[in-house]
């Protein structure tokens, strides 16, 4: 074996091993999170069903009650209702703790509250796959994990690349002549199938960990939210951002300051753009539109920094799509368990014994 390959060798055998369990971790969650907002949508389900359709949306009629209710909180919506049957949603954050306000949308009546929504399935979920439930120290090891994951995809190319025609073309299967060879033969397969995806998933989960950490370091991250009264309606601004913007779909509602931003997407923007990444800010004292930023309009590079989380997540197209993510998803997981397997068989292996020399007979006898 030369000496590069065994250099190679030796990296993607240690970092494997060290980052073994994070990968183990992350491919899980990450391929149940692809279905995040299904399991939300499906666990809440009947805390948003109304009674009898609403005949309009009245954000005026909740909005300044619950902020009185909540101050020094941030106050979100993350859906508007897709039918009126559907309750309004605030999301109260204050700290690390999450709370759900189920709202009538035309009454402004509280329907139905969840006190700690950031102990829900995906929630929980969420901050295992970003911060391995540890704050700010969890989050700075995923972003470290994310590059081992990126530093063993391109040294398992370069131990495996001579296999990659036989694998994809099925002249190379997984062998079931022993333990070894079956976990061996496995990761080699699933290494070489899942090569793309898993260049692609470490790349931009490297750089959402990235991001994650470069504000969880920053003064803002720590700032307390002052959400100030809207002297004007906040209806009344959602249908001005419609009026002037008709291409533009709303989608998610914040509230910091005297400030309402109002984010969405522009309809011919390609799915992967996510359907918040573009913004437009309403001041609340005066109703005039103060920022306009649409995610089309920034440069290329921006635009394909920001679309690395919704394609990291798979959460921008259909069911397909996403059983894809989930399938894939799975494969970092595996590599982990098979390698870590292949080396404890290695370790284990029985010494090397040397044969025992046979003893001349005729020499005995004598002797």
């Amino acid at each position: 074996m030369k000496k590069r390959v065994k250099k190679t060798y030796a990296i993607h055998h240690w970092l494997g091993l060290v980052a073994g369990l994070f990968l183990l971790i992350s491919s899980i969650t990450g391929s149940v999170l692809v279905f995040h907002h299904d399991i939300d949508h499906a666990q809440f389900k009947h805390l948003s069903a109304l009674t009898a359709p609403a005949s309009a949306i009245k954000i005026d009629n909740s909005f300044e009650r619950i902020r009185q209710e909540n101050p020094e909180s941030d106050i979100r919506m993350p859906e508007l209702p897709e039918n009126p049957n559907q309750a309004l949603k605030y999301e109260i954050r204050k700290g690390s703790s999450r709370k759900w306000l189920f709202v009538h949308p035309e009454t402004g009546q509280t329907l139905a509250t969840v006190d700690r929504a950031d102990k829900r399935l995906v929630h929980v979920l969420l901050d295992l796959h970003y911060n391995l439930l540890s704050g700010t120290p969890g989050k700075i090891i995923v972003l470290l994990g994310g590059l081992s994951l990126i530093v063993l995809t391109i040294t398992g190319f370069l131990l495996y690349r001579k296999s990659i025609v036989k694998v994809l073309s099925f002249r190379q299967l997984v062998s079931f002549k022993s333990r070894r060879s079956f976990f061996s033969s496995l990761h080699r397969v699933v290494g070489v199938w899942s090569l793309v995806f898993n260049l692609f998933i470490s790349i931009t989960g490297t750089w959402v960990a990235y991001t994650i950490v470069e504000y969880a370091l920053s003064p803002a991250a720590t700032a307390v939210a002052d959400v100030q009264p809207a002297t004007v309606s906040v209806d009344e601004a959602i249908r001005q951002v419609r009026a002037n913007h008709p291409e533009f779909e709303v989608n998610y509602l914040r509230f910091a300051g005297g400030t309402l931003s109002v984010l969405g997407r522009h309809y011919q923007d390609p799915s992967y753009y996510g359907r918040t990444y573009s913004n437009i800010q309403v001041d609340l004292s005066t109703g005039e539109i103060k920022n306009v930023n649409m995610l089309r309009d920034q440069p290329w590079y921006k635009r394909l920094l920001t679309a690395f989380k919704p394609l990291h997540f798979g959460d921008y197209a259909g069911i397909w799509v996403k059983l894809l993510y989930c399938f894939f998803g799975i494969m970092p997981g595996i590599l982990a368990v098979s390698g870590f397997i292949v080396w404890r068989l290695r370790k284990n292996k029985p010494a090397f014994k040397a044969p025992r020399k046979k003893v001349n007979k005729l020499y005995t006898s004598q002797a």
